[in-house]
């Protein structure tokens, strides 16, 4: 993955008419993460590393439902909502909601940055 500057908000999808079709694009494009540790408080944002949610790999849903809520999708309301397949730690943040971005945030907490030449 390739680091870049967070980009700004993506506006809801014009037209449209069904819950799920108020869900804005990916904040974030595939292959690429931003650093946004100091998201202004009225964002609704959790502090981390974000991603494109379709880079995710090894995570499943929070097994405590309570942290699986939303008004047209999941939201970070409810802190982490994203859980490590394998043993169960705390991963991310899964926003997927109408009035909040697309976007996946790793915990910062929870990340190990490796470099690998190729």
């Amino acid at each position: 993955m390739r680091k870049i500057p967070l980009p700004p908000g993506k506006d809801e999808p014009v037209g449209a008419t069904t819950p799920y079709e108020r869900i804005r694009p990916p904040r974030m494009p595939r292959g690429a993460y931003a650093a946004n540790h100091h998201p202004h408080e009225l964002s609704g944002e959790p502090p981390g590393l974000v991603i494109n949610p379709d880079d995710a790999v090894g995570m499943r849903l929070h097994p405590d439902v309570s942290r699986l809520t939303g008004c047209c999708g999941i939201s970070a309301i409810n802190g982490p909502n994203l859980v490590c397949d394998t043993c169960g730690a705390e991963l991310a943040v899964h926003q997927a909601d109408c009035y909040g971005e697309n976007q996946m945030t790793l915990l910062a907490e929870a990340v190990i940055l490796s470099y690998s030449h190729g």
